[in-house]
């Protein structure tokens, strides 16, 4: 399944690297665990929301492909700093703002 997200997310952004189509990949997996855990009490406007999607997909990466987590693991931090700082703007642009992140982290 993974292969198949990635080769999806490959053919839709063909100039990202290997490096973000995996980070879009983890997200894509664990914003699915996370809601489908909340149930229907996700609320898209908790800020712990996103830090759940976040910390797991880190997690995912790091144990699943720990190659490609040792080049971006610094991405993640990143998120998670600028999550913390901008928590508000977060919760307002959602998982887009997320993704427009993940393009500007890499030349």
């Amino acid at each position: 399944m993974k292969e198949d997200l990635f080769n999806e997310i490959k053919k839709r952004h063909p100039e990202w690297s290997d490096e973000q189509v995996w980070i879009a990949v983890s997200l894509d997996q664990e914003t699915d665990r996370v809601i489908e855990k909340a149930g229907a009490d996700v609320d898209m406007n908790d800020g712990g929301i996103f830090i759940a999607i976040i910390e797991g997909a880190r997690e995912w990466l790091r144990n699943q492909l720990p190659y490609i987590f040792d080049k971006v693991k610094d991405v993640f931090a990143n998120f998670l700093s600028a999550l913390k700082d901008n928590i508000k703007y977060w919760v307002t642009e959602g998982l887009n703002y997320l993704l427009k992140s993940l393009i500007k982290s890499f030349p």
